[in-house]
């Protein structure tokens, strides 16, 4: 307000009082402003303004540029008054200084005409001539202690003196004309922030969402209606949560708990069902909202989707656990094969020297049977385990199934279209023949049994095995924990049975697991399919669903070796009594005896060891490295093994043949110098007493 001296005359007191309603008038039009309407206001203002002061012209700049330069944001002028010059650079150098740094320094410029300029101030002499100004009145705008521009008004028409009322009114009226600035520029960032945020929230892939206590979502972005499956947000708005998106209801009445107990959750997992019935997994961070009762009205928060993460995990666990399952089950297989080999042997040494008219012969007979049985099975458990003696040969896969058409034929029936299709020119593999057979058998009987439990009589039955090549790249690969990258042989086995459920296409590769009813499915048939492809560093797949059939998917790897073709040798060698010497070195005392009892029953010298160090502290005390024929060893043994132990012996003596005896074999057993070429062979447990006759018998004529 302007200051009011005693004894005013009536005419100044008028003036004042014209010029505090002036300025009551300007506030008010500014109290209730929209703030689209804004830059007319001022504009309107201004020219009410201008004419109040009665100037000519009026004006606003501000500073931008750090101050190096000002920008015309609003003006007016009288009719045929020229406009301001819209923008001036450099406003930093000496010749603006007169003008610009009192206005920064929070000063009034006023300048009655022209000849008050300072000689120094050029450019501002030419400027007020060029827009014809002979006196200016410039106050500053100021926010935050900065000044932030100035409003001014100028004559054109005649010089002047500026009164006091003119310098307030143009003061007071920048304050307002910059607080409605200000306040706009605040609702445009607000909006601006808005808008991004909406955007965001439109955009962002993660689901966005508000709901209520009572179950009812509020608000979610696009991606949450993408992920639930729904067409549109209204879908979702009409959904009971608790109902119609948990697959375990109880899960969201502890997720309220836990929520109105902490006020938050972070990475809350939970189990959702899409509208399509998928189920799906989301990791949740929500917060509490509360009114002003301190009760919850709201839950805001934020969902990723991790069914992919979790399917992987589960994959990588199941992976994990049938390794841990496959070193179980080569341990267990391991220790069996030497009761086996014991039992069975033993047995047979009974009935080589018992009349089969004896009461007991029948009897030792089927005890022969049934250990028989048991090395079947111990069989399947080392194919599981990926521990099984095999001898690979580089061979082309659709010779082997061409092979095996005729026998896939009989297990299939006529009631069951059998569809083969071998793409040609396929690659060779490296791989033991038998076992890509039993792959391919245990395969296609599971697949017959699946088609055979369609009840409907009109519904397609089908089993295919189609062959082509496949390459595994970066993203297989991170979708399949356990595949390596490369190239292989793609083998294809599919059927139009009942399929499988998600659960039991997670046990099917568990050895002794099975749908099939006693007596039907011993439950090896799979996992000695699974144990063979990962014996040979290839990877299985499986895709089923309930009632829509099984794929499973065998990636064996391509090998660049080349085809070799060899024969067996064969020992034509009569049976006989004998007398050369064997040392053998076995750590089961059962094993050992039979070995023992039955070559020394066709004759031949016998020295016993039970380990690999123990054999060469007997070899070295009796000087008999020079003594001994052959060495039957056995392989895996405590302190010293059975590789381990023929390489010392054939450092002493090379002439000695070796005999290497094991339920199973892996990387770490066999290598290349172990082979025939070098004077080492096999016999593989559990062996029968004439296996063992004719193995001694063949390697003594080699």
């Amino acid at each position: 307000m302007l200051p009011v001296e005693d004894n005013l005359d009536a005419k100044t007191l008028s003036k004042q009082l014209e010029v505090e309603r002036f300025l009551f008038h300007l506030v008010r039009n500014f109290i209730h402003f929209v703030p689209e309407e804004i830059d007319l206001l001022i504009n309107e203002s201004l020219e009410e303004l201008v004419k109040f002061i009665k100037a000519d012209r009026g004006y606003i700049y501000k500073f931008i540029n750090n101050n190096r330069q000002i920008e015309l944001s609003h003006s007016f002028m009288e009719d045929n008054i020229p406009g301001k010059i819209p923008m001036h650079d450099r406003v930093d150098s000496e010749d603006f200084s007169w003008l610009i740094r009192p206005l920064l320094d929070k000063q009034t410029i006023k300048l009655s005409t022209s000849s008050q300029l300072p000689s120094h101030t050029g450019t501002i002499r030419a400027i007020m001539e060029v827009e014809e100004t002979k006196s200016m009145l410039m106050c500053p705008m100021v926010s935050h202690k900065q000044t932030v521009g100035f409003i001014g008004v100028d004559m054109t028409r005649q010089a002047r003196e500026w009164q006091e009322h003119c310098e307030y009114l143009l003061k007071y009226s920048g304050d307002v004309f910059l607080g409605a600035l200000e306040g706009k520029r605040t609702i445009d960032i607000v909006k601006q922030t808005e808008q991004k945020l909406r955007s965001l929230f439109d955009r962002t892939e993660d689901v966005i969402f508000i709901s209520s206590p009572d179950d009812r979502v509020l608000e979610i972005n696009p991606a949450g209606i993408k992920l639930l499956g729904y067409d549109s947000l209204q879908e979702i708005l009409s959904l009971d949560i608790k109902k119609d998106l948990y697959v375990n209801p109880e899960d969201r009445d502890r997720f309220k708990k836990i929520i109105q107990e902490k006020g938050q959750i972070r990475d809350y997992e939970v189990q959702l069902k899409r509208r399509d019935g998928k189920e799906i997994f989301v990791l949740e961070t929500t917060k509490a909202v509360y009114n002003e009762q301190g009760n919850v009205v709201a839950y805001e928060g934020i969902m990723r989707d991790v069914t992919d993460r979790r399917q992987l995990e589960s994959q990588l666990f199941q992976a994990q656990k049938m390794e841990s399952i496959g070193l179980l089950a080569g341990g267990i297989a391991h220790d069996f094969n030497n009761i086996l080999t014991a039992i069975n042997g033993y047995a047979e040494m009974i009935l080589m020297n018992m009349d089969p008219s004896n009461a007991h012969y029948k009897n030792i007979l089927n005890i022969l049977k049934g250990g028989k049985r048991a090395e079947n099975l111990i069989r399947q458990l080392l194919a599981f385990s990926r521990k099984q003696m095999i001898e690979p040969k580089v061979l082309d896969i659709n010779h082997v199934i061409s092979d095996l058409h005729k026998m896939l034929d009989r297990l299939i029936g006529e009631d069951i279209k059998f569809d083969l299709q071998l793409k040609k020119g396929l690659k060779s593999i490296k791989a033991d023949p038998v076992q890509i057979q039993q792959v391919l058998v245990n395969l296609v009987v599971n697949g017959v049994h699946a088609v055979k439990q369609i009840e409907d009589p009109a519904a397609k039955k089908e089993i295919a095995i189609h062959t082509s090549e496949a390459s595994m790249d970066d993203k297989f690969i991170s979708l399949n924990p356990g595949s390596k990258k490369g190239n292989y042989v793609l083998i294809r086995v599919k059927d139009t049975g009942v399929g499988m459920d998600e659960i039991t296409k997670q046990k099917i590769f568990e050895p002794f697991f099975t749908t099939k009813k006693n007596p039907d499915g011993t439950g090896l048939g799979l996992s000695t399919v699974y144990g063979i492809v990962k014996q040979n560093d290839g990877y299985i797949k499986v895709d089923s669903l309930k009632g829509t059939g099984t794929e499973f998917l065998i990636f064996w790897p391509i090998t660049t070796e080349k085809k070799v073709d060899s024969t067996e040798r064969e020992s034509s060698v009569e049976f006989g009594l004998r007398s050369e010497t064997i040392m053998v070195v076995e750590d089961d005392h059962d094993v050992r005896d039979l070995a023992s009892s039955a070559l020394k029953s066709f004759g031949y010298k016998v020295i016993e060891a039970e380990n690999g160090r123990i054999a060469l502290q007997i070899i070295n005390k009796n000087n008999l490295i020079n003594k001994i024929d052959i060495l039957l060893t056995d392989m895996v043994m405590p302190e010293m093994g059975g590789q381990e132990l023929a390489a010392e012996v054939r450092k002493l003596n090379k002439k000695i043949k070796i005999i290497l005896s094991s339920g199973y074999t892996d990387s770490q057993i066999l290598n290349k110098e172990v082979t025939s070429e070098n004077g080492y062979y096999f016999l593989t447990k559990p062996y029968s007493i004439k296996q063992l006759e004719k193995k001694i018998k063949t390697v003594l004529q080699l």
